[in-house]
């Protein structure tokens, strides 16, 4: 009898159709390592969600730095109007995805004050002139950065308050050669300076000491690591953002001080961090996955896109086997525009 009509005729497992189920291999890891089933479900899914997504902004909240004045030990939470942390209770609060932020505040450990005081009268630290000055600085240390990827440019916010108009100014400067010179920080963007060391510094004055003192809290400055790539239609598929796919959103009410307001859900769904920033993002770790609730969205495209964010209420992911995170799915709502979310930068 030959090969073939031996295995035209082997009886097989009775019952099952002369099919045996299951792997038979020495390793059924192995088979599924060499298959790469996972990578190639998450590669597809990236596929997907770039393919027919939104280019979405993304700020998520820090997890370390120096702890904000304004954080109390007593009641575990911070200031959520504090401008240094925004709630977070570590400066600087919140950080935006694909950029470098660098920045100086009351809280850092290398300021130097000359003339002015840390006050915390409202609840952040916040800088004031002494009380026997009309004019005083805080100046920070020398901060490395790199700028090198294309389309990247400076920009900058500074949070500070001017009690009595005409009679006090705050003036915020930069300095690229360590306090050698100095040049005001509405320059930085146009100068965009490449790499180096960048410091900051703000000069607070008024007329006569029986003037309010004006208020510095502080300053931010950054610079995106993502290149700008593979332009379509007048716009950049790849940047400083990254993609979500939505669902049909949801709608209810929530009670308020100015009554019953809308409140709009929306599902998403996205894959691992490091798929959009492979540099700052190790795949298959936490450090990619998206948990909240210290995390805003703004969209760059659709209906949604607009000034408006958006803030996440739930979130899980898929990690089949335990060592391949797939796919991230979370909730957002609309975040309220007179809220502490509005005033992140």
């Amino acid at each position: 009898m030959g090969i073939k009509e031996i295995m035209e005729n082997r009886g097989g497992c009775k019952g099952l159709g002369n099919m045996s189920p299951g792997y038979w291999g020495r390793s059924i890891y192995q088979h599924i390592f060499e298959l790469q089933k996972y990578e190639k479900n998450r590669a597809l899914l990236l596929d997907k969600v770039i393919g027919s997504g939104l280019r979405t902004e993304l700020w998520i909240g820090v997890d370390s730095g120096e702890q904000c004045s304004c954080y109390s030990e007593h009641h575990k939470a911070a200031d959520r109007k504090c401008s240094s942390c925004h709630g977070v209770g570590l400066v600087p609060g919140y950080t935006k995805f694909g950029y470098e932020t660098l920045w100086m505040s009351a809280t850092d450990s290398d300021v130097t004050l000359t003339d002015v005081e840390v006050t915390n009268t409202f609840k952040s630290s916040k800088v004031q002139l002494t009380s026997t000055a009309t004019t005083g600085t805080i100046e920070s240390g020398d901060k490395s950065f790199s700028r090198t990827v294309f389309g990247s440019e400076w920009e900058y916010d500074v949070s500070s308050f001017i009690r009595i108009a005409g009679d006090s100014s705050i003036t915020v400067e930069y300095s690229v050669d360590s306090g050698s010179t100095w040049e005001d920080i509405a320059d930085l963007p146009t100068a965009n300076p490449s790499s180096g060391t960048i410091r900051f510094k703000a000069t607070l004055t008024r007329t006569s000491t029986s003037i309010l003192s004006p208020l510095f809290e502080i300053i931010r400055a950054r610079f995106s690591t993502i290149a700008l790539n593979d332009q379509v239609d007048g716009k950049y598929v790849y940047g400083p953002w990254i993609y979500v796919t939505n669902s049909k959103p949801r709608q209810n009410y929530i009670k308020s001080e100015y009554g019953d307001l809308p409140n709009y859900t929306m599902n998403f769904w996205t894959v691992g961090l490091s798929s959009f920033d492979s540099v700052n993002y190790t795949e298959n770790t936490q450090d990619e996955l998206l948990e909240g609730p210290s995390v805003a969205f703004r969209f760059l495209d659709g209906a949604l896109a607009g000034d408006r964010k958006y803030v996440m209420t739930d979130w899980q992911m898929s990690d089949p086997s335990g060592y391949q995170i797939t796919i991230q799915t979370f909730t957002l709502r609309v975040a309220d525009e007179v809220g502490y979310y509005s005033l992140i930068w």
